[in-house]
């Protein structure tokens, strides 16, 4: 599959946008550069049918037009090589080296038609949500739901 192929992914044209012309609100020694280009984040296939989600935050590095490095600073395994691996296609307005933190949000969700392809809600370069249709015959074991009483 072409990783920079964005078409059938549930990207709108408000929230591309949005990609192109985004700029951080965090404060920061330099604050985070406009985030120009990106491959499509994807939700790692073991994970989904493992059942797995999580929040997963990366410090980037840019060396003024692209991502030169990304660590995962926390996060279940699987999801932390993903975000790595995206993060590390980033490209940016030009801008004085820097390094900065992205949340990546990977959730498995009911409220997807059948797809097996993502959700992707950008908010560069603060967060990445990536949502996919939880796996079928997989239980929903959030905490709120498995507290319910059975008939």
């Amino acid at each position: 599959m072409n990783r920079h192929l964005v078409a059938g992914f549930s990207l709108s044209c408000a929230s591309l946008m949005a990609l192109l012309s985004a700029s951080s609100t965090r404060a920061q020694e330099h604050p985070a550069p406009m985030v120009t280009g990106l491959d499509v984040p994807l939700y790692p296939p073991l994970a989904r049918t493992a059942n797995i989600e999580g929040v997963v935050h990366v410090k980037v590095t840019t060396d003024g037009k692209g991502a030169i490095d990304a660590h995962a600073e926390d996060g279940q395994k699987l999801l932390a090589d993903a975000a790595q691996l995206n993060a590390r296609t980033w490209r940016f307005a030009p801008h004085e080296p820097t390094s900065f933190i992205v949340t990546f949000r990977y959730r498995l969700v009911t409220d997807l038609p059948e797809q097996n392809y993502p959700r992707v809600v950008l908010q560069p370069p603060q967060s990445v949500e990536v949502d996919i249709l939880r796996w079928p015959g997989t239980r929903d074991l959030s905490p709120d739901k498995s507290k319910k009483a059975k008939p």
